[in-house]
């Protein structure tokens, strides 16, 4: 069986350790890339269980589930958690000190977060078929990564050249 630890728990604690404080701008920075990265994450885990030999699905099943996948991913990523990374970026917008690294994300996010973590665990424990881990790593992962790029609009983090 193919297991692997979650990260996630490690990087909280990283991030609660961690004895610096950053600038608004660059919390905004770093919640982007913990989103976006663990939207990237997810959707690897979800390709490379789809590739696992044990799945034997119907290439067209395959490819109408995958497309599914994609679909529900980017409504999700579109509609819902794009507010949860809108109220992040305008919990931060509001922010005038340096906060420490934590303070990326808020309790309400932590707890989201950890919530999907377990469900991504709870695949495994529970023995799902791989495809379905597949199928919901890869859309959870595709809304992560969808909703990420609300961060790029944020004016303190817009990517754009300065006039």
């Amino acid at each position: 069986m193919n297991t692997s630890f979650p990260v996630m728990p490690l990087v909280i604690l990283l991030l609660l350790v961690l004895p610096f404080k950053l600038a608004p701008k660059y919390l905004l920075k770093l919640a982007f890339f913990l989103w976006m990265l663990g939207g990237v994450v997810l959707m690897m885990m979800g390709v490379t269980a789809l590739q696992d030999p044990s799945v034997q699905v119907a290439p067209l099943v395959m490819l109408a589930a995958t497309a599914a996948a994609l679909v529900v991913g980017f409504g999700k990523g579109r509609f819902v958690l794009s507010k949860t990374s809108q109220r992040n970026i305008d919990r931060i917008g509001q922010m005038q000190d340096p906060q420490r690294p934590i303070h990326v994300y808020s309790v309400r996010s932590w707890v989201i977060i950890t919530l999907m973590v377990l469900i991504s665990l709870s695949l495994t424990w529970f023995e799902a078929p791989w495809e379905w881990r597949g199928w919901v790593r890869l859309a959870v992962g595709f809304a992560l990564v969808m909703s990420s790029l609300n961060y790029l609009k944020a004016p303190r983090l817009s990517m754009a050249p300065k006039a």
